[in-house]
This record gives C-alpha cells, sequence and structure tokens, in this order.
C-alpha cells in the first residue's frame, strides 16, 4: 500500500528528527555541564592568587567574583580612596595595572573567549571634547583594560567584545553615585554565551594529506 508506506515513511522521519533534537540537546547539556566546572575551578585558582599574593590581597575587597549566565565575571571596582584611574580619564592607576596583568596571566591557557565592559557611576561627565561622555570614557577605560591582560600575554584574540556601558548597569543602584560603580568588568564566557555573540565556532580543520609519488621499492626512483 503505497499511502501506508508514506505514512509509515514521514513517521520514520520524525522519529529521526526528534532523535537528533535530543541528541543536539544532550551534546549542548554536557558541554554546559564541562563548561561550569571549568569556570568554577579557574574561579577557585584566581581566588587563591589574590589571597597569596601580597600585592593583591590587599585589594581583594575590589575583585568581586561570581558566575553569571555568560560566565565567570571578575569585577574590579573603584574605591573612593583608592581609584582605578586618574579622574576622568582612561590612565590606569599602578596597582589596578598590577590586578590586571596578574588576571591576564591567569587567563593566558584559558581556551573560552573574554569579553570586558567599562562601567561609570551617574555622575555627568563634566570637562573634555564637545561629545565626550561617560559612555565614551567607559569605553576607553575598557579599552585600557584589555591592553593590560594583552601586555600580560594573554592572547589578543581571545577578546570576544570590549564594550562601555556608562551608568546603564549599575551596581548600587540605590547609590548610582557610588564608587562602586564604577568598574571593569571581565567575564570568562562559556561556550553558549560566545556562539550567542559570535556564532558557533569553527574548528581547526587538519589539512589534506600531501601526495607522495609512488617510489620503485626496488630501485629507489621515482
Amino acid at each position: 500500500d503505497v499511502t501506508q508506506s508514506a505514512g509509515q515513511a514521514k513517521r520514520g522521519d520524525g522519529a529521526d528528527r526528534k532523535a537528533k533534537q535530543q541528541s543536539g540537546e544532550q551534546v549542548k547539556a554536557q558541554r554546559a555541564a564541562r563548561d561550569a566546572q571549568k569556570l568554577s575551578e579557574l574561579s577557585a585558582k584566581i581566588s587563591a592568587m589574590i589571597t597569596s599574593t601580597p600585592k593583591l590581597a590587599e585589594f581583594s575587597k575590589q575583585i568581586q567574583l561570581s558566575m553569571t549566565p555568560d560566565g565567570l565575571q571578575i569585577q574590579i571596582v573603584d574605591d573612593q580612596k583608592r581609584p582605578m584611574f586618574d579622574s576622568g580619564s582612561a590612565t590606569v592607576k599602578p596597582y589596578m595595572r598590577d590586578i590586571l596583568q596578574e588576571i591576564g596571566v591567569m587567563l593566558v591557557d584559558v581556551d573560552n573567549k573574554v569579553s570586558l565592559d567599562g562601567h561609570t557611576d551617574q555622575t555627568p561627565y563634566g570637562a573634555g571634547v564637545r561629545g565626550y561622555s561617560n559612555w565614551e570614557l567607559s569605553a576607553d577605560r575598557a579599552n585600557a583594560s584589555r591592553r593590560e591582560i594583552v601586555s600580560a600575554g594573554m592572547p589578543d584574540e581571545k577578546i570576544a567584545r570590549v564594550m562601555g556601558l556608562a551608568s546603564s548597569v549599575l551596581l548600587d543602584q540605590e547609590n548610582p553615585r557610588s564608587p562602586t560603580n564604577r568598574r571593569i568588568s571581565i567575564t570568562v564566557m562559556t561556550r553558549e554565551a560566545e556562539e550567542r555573540l559570535l556564532g558557533p565556532r569553527r574548528e581547526a580543520q587538519s589539512p589534506p594529506p600531501s601526495e607522495v609519488p609512488a617510489t620503485d621499492p626496488v630501485a629507489g626512483k621515482q
């Protein structure tokens, strides 16, 4: 019966699609679990580094680690008595340079992509070139931070995004002018977050084997 055969074929195609979908979801879940484990270990490693490194230990209250849906977020927050940058500029303070470079060293061997976001408080930018605002300032500070972690040895191609967010994402929403709102966020991205931003990663492919001319086994001649 042709009709019966066609119906069976359709049911078979539907079952195949469902099986492939379930298989794809299972692969994603396994990858997400591996990502979470790897980032958790990285967070513990960075925490230990902060504690054991004297020049970082005194700034530990300004370095915040947390897991987010996009990955491991490392936030370096400002302090009223210890600013990260010169006032109103993207010039990195020496202690901030030490923190960024130490983090850069820790990220050298990490396969995940990294994003950097700059944040300001809601205090209006009051000087400078016409049109220059907290948007430009936060972007310039994020890019200055990128240069520091790259100078520590982290390949520039690991950077997925550098962005200035001004005061659009406040850490202390009840005090929009609090120094803690001035911060740099470094996110070690999950593979899923990377693909949402950049699309699927192209895996390196092995070059095709080169053709070797046949050799006469007796004469050793081609």
